[in-house]
């Protein structure tokens, strides 16, 4: 019989035996500060906004006039206990992965998971929460598993009831819920099969948005000393003007106030920074004067603090704590924080007031709010676009991205997808407009410091997904492989598509195929081949020590004697058209004969390499 098989409900007013025994915690007096210097317990909605130390908090309000008056004063009592005093975990007979102490967002979250649960009490009319019997939370699980929502979300509103259970011993005994059926059951009773994946949601932003923004952004940093000359003269200094300062990039009316130059260099600062360092909104947005200092070595580190992983004994500490290694950084990074560091006086680099509605005023320390930033980015992006078209440079305006809105998260999982699709590390197409070099993992130091080490692992698997899934698609229509690897380009395909072919890959399948040294294909378009990875046979990375084991190769460094390239149709019809298109440059009585003369041994090689190909497939 399944778990949410109905029932005959006795009377709500019937209340189950009592069970606990432990005195509960006392309930403050209505005066109670809550948070210091703002809202009381007996308020009706609490501010917890000023409790968490992330720069991204923003508006965290637990609104207590959403609950039933009969169970308001219980559920104001639970939160607080929640906020102040660790969740009894020890009590569940399953593992969890919540921590004993939550943050203030965490707990904003765990009320908006309960309010389908309020709606229903005060559809039910229900008095106390004691009162609820197994069948009554059957009919609440049977809503649950039925509401429009995604299953992670499902769990979510389950496990709100199941807090609320692990604390009924410090709640007044009418509040003491008995405990719901599915930590004895079972969630998988309620909801079917576990069926999260750690694939990251957050979409990339599209390759043709993202190279024309950080182009443009680039831009405006190259007239940053012009810029902040212009914002000194005219705001903190009694000397004449000095004549202008040349710009390149930014418009003189743009230049001419203040408040829209500033806060457009620093969205471009910030937009910079976050990318080419892969950091969290809230680490990016915590970074203080002095963060950034040279390496010696050309480099860069960036010291500062982090918040998602800022935990002691299972407690979350809202505040963070400073990044056991530092972020690496490249030149461009540091222009953008030395920048910030001329523009304002501020302790924090990106203060809020620079990112809201270009106004007069005085700068704040604080960070800045969600929607200031994004209203910020389209302003950017809108006078980029306007710029492009009077500069004559149309085609270089930045396209809308199909997934919407450009967020600081989406910024960081954009860098992680063109790392793991560009093989050490290609980080933007902007480098096309010369800009930004080729910059590698290897930059960035390794993984772990650059603060990626939760995305890279999954979009590495997800790349080599990709790459392998159209490998499988075309292969029936273009069967012909050539090359010195072309066995074991088929081989890996078929391997693919036996193993994984359609799946929704699992951490541990992301794992087994990352690891998997048959199946370490790697597209180049840029080079016109796949590279099927074997560190023995590559040409690419003989620098490399052998210790350090490398597992993609260097795509800027091919060698046309490697023996791991293959090459498929595809690159073939590549092939054909630039032999067309030489053919065309040797003929045209504009080139001049010694470089007709390389033109003519290109054409040559690649010709060879087509007639390879359409004799058959060569291993």
């Amino acid at each position: 019989m399944s778990a949410l098989t109905s029932h005959a409900r006795p009377p709500l007013g019937t209340a189950p035996p009592a069970t606990a025994t432990v005195a509960p915690m006392p309930v403050p007096d209505a005066a109670v500060e809550v948070v210091p210097g703002g809202s009381r317990y007996g308020d009706t909605a609490w501010d917890l906004t000023a409790l968490s130390g992330r720069p991204t908090a923003n508006w965290i309000t637990i609104d207590f006039a959403r609950a039933p008056e009969p169970v308001r004063e219980d559920l104001r009592h639970f939160i607080y206990l929640v906020l102040t005093t660790d969740t009894p975990v020890g009590a569940l007979e399953r593992p969890v992965s919540t921590r004993a102490r939550l943050s203030p967002a965490s707990i904003k979250s765990l009320w908006e998971d309960l309010r389908p649960f309020l709606d229903w009490l005060h559809e039910r009319g229900t008095s106390q929460l004691a009162h609820l019997r197994e069948e009554d939370l059957r009919d609440y699980a049977r809503a649950v598993q039925d509401a429009p929502v995604t299953q992670p979300t499902r769990g979510r509103r389950l496990f709100a009831l199941t807090r609320i259970w692990l604390y009924a011993p410090y709640l007044r005994p009418q509040a003491r819920l008995s405990q719901p059926f599915w930590e004895k059951d079972g969630v998988a009773e309620v909801l079917g099969p576990n069926q999260w994946s750690p694939e990251n949601k957050t979409p990339p932003i599209h390759p043709a948005t993202m190279s024309a923004l950080l182009v443009w952004c680039l831009r405006i940093l190259e007239d940053a000393p012009a810029l902040i000359a212009r914002h000194h003269l005219g705001e903190t200094s009694d000397e004449p003007p000095t004549p202008p300062t040349t710009l390149a990039w930014v418009d003189p009316a743009t230049a001419a106030s203040p408040a829209r130059a500033r806060q457009l260099l620093a969205t471009a600062a910030l937009i910079v920074t976050a990318y080419l360092t892969g950091m969290r909104a809230d680490e990016v947005l915590a970074l203080r004067r002095g963060c950034c200092t040279p390496t010696g070595r050309g480099g860069f580190v960036i010291t500062g603090r982090t918040f998602k992983s800022a935990v002691v004994n299972g407690r979350s500490v809202p505040e963070g704590s400073e990044r056991d290694h530092p972020w690496v950084a490249i030149k461009p990074v540091a222009d953008a924080i030395s920048a910030m560091e001329q523009l304002h006086p501020t302790e924090v680099i990106f203060p809020a007031n620079l990112f809201r509605r270009a106004r007069q005023g005085h700068l704040e320390s604080t960070p800045p709010a969600s929607n200031s930033r994004g209203v910020a980015v389209l302003a950017l992006i809108e006078w980029a676009n306007t710029r492009a078209s009077e500069l004559g440079r149309a085609h270089e305006a930045i396209p809308p991205d199909p997934d919407g809105k450009i967020s600081l998260r989406r910024l960081r999982r954009t860098l992680a997808w063109f790392i793991y699709r560009r093989p050490r590390g290609r980080v933007a197409l902007g480098i096309q407009y010369g800009h930004l070099h080729a910059a590698t993992t290897d930059g960035y130091g390794n993984r772990a410091s650059a603060g990626l080490r939760d995305l890279f692992p999954m979009e590495e698997a997800l790349a080599l997904s990709d790459t392998l899934t159209e490998a499988a698609a075309n292969l029936p229509a273009h069967p012909t492989i050539s090359g010195p690897a072309a066995a074991r380009y088929r081989s890996a395909v078929h391997q693919y598509q036996a193993r994984y072919g359609g799946l929704s890959l699992t951490a541990r399948q992301a794992a087994d195929l990352a690891s998997n040294p048959a199946m370490r294909v790697y597209d180049s378009p840029g080079q016109v081949l796949a590279c099927c990875f074997d560190p023995a046979k590559a040409l690419c990375r003989r620098d490399t020590r052998a210790s350090e084991n490398p597992t993609t190769p260097d795509l800027s460094g091919c060698d046309s004697r490697c023996a791991n390239i293959a090459r498929t149709d595809t690159h073939i019809e590549t092939l054909r058209s630039e032999v067309t298109h030489l053919h065309q440059e040797i003929a045209s009585p504009a080139t001049p004969e010694p470089f007709r003369a390389r033109l003519t041994l290109r054409a040559q090689r690649h010709q060879a390499l087509i007639d390879t190909h359409t004799a058959g497939e060569h291993e």
